[in-house]
């Protein structure tokens, strides 16, 4: 039964979530609160449940030695957080805010540029044009890189504008048919999900 139950509640919750989409005035406009309401105590529940995880994460890795001091760092600046963020609010101008804006956003630049750097280095590498493909592949990823710093246009003015073309047209065809699969295999997931065949939720 420990397992039967919540298989029951998914397919009850997700049989009454999406049928208000497909159904019209399958539910009167004080259950869809209800129902809203229940959406927004279980992302409560979930943040609770982040929150609680992180907490246990860095207790145990405070009492290892090793790994002592970047745990201590950690959450001291989520409470740091915490605290700036409700004695003064998170709008713009407030410390919460200047916090976020002069630390947060460099050190994510930071992370998504040497990200960046070790694609290219990988790329440099490993990547050879043996082919007519590989060939075209290489040159659209070389502009495409030029194209999103300013020495490109400095070399030649039309790359940023073939940079560009390349991102709308075909590169976002071929995103558009990756996220058209993902959406497939999200509504065969939920499908699974819905009549209990997947269970690697239930840590089975």
């Amino acid at each position: 039964m420990k397992k039967e139950i919540p298989i029951l509640l998914g397919l009850i919750a997700g049989i009454l979530w999406y049928g208000e989409f497909f159904i019209a005035g399958m539910f009167q406009e004080n259950q869809k609160l209800f129902f809203s309401n229940g959406m927004k105590i279980a992302g409560v529940v979930g943040v609770l449940v982040g929150v609680y995880s992180v907490a246990r994460q860095n207790y145990y890795k405070i009492k290892n030695k090793n790994e002592r001091y970047y745990a201590i760092l950690r959450v001291s600046m989520i409470l740091l957080m915490v605290f700036l963020g409700l004695k003064s609010g998170t709008s713009s101008g407030t410390p919460f805010s200047s916090m976020f804006m002069n630390v947060y956003v460099p050190f994510q630049a930071t992370v998504f540029s040497l990200l960046a750097f070790y694609i290219a280095s990988a790329a440099y590498r490993s990547f050879k044009a043996k082919s007519v493909e590989s060939a075209v592949l290489l040159v659209a990823s070389i502009i495409v890189m030029l194209s999103k710093i300013p020495l490109g246009g400095e070399m030649w003015g039309q790359i940023p504008v073939i940079g560009e073309w390349i991102m709308d047209a075909p590169s976002s065809a071929g995103r558009r048919a990756i996220i058209f699969g993902g959406y497939l295999g999200s509504i065969t997931m939920m499908i699974r999900i819905f009549f209990g065949l997947e269970r690697s939720h239930l840590s089975e």
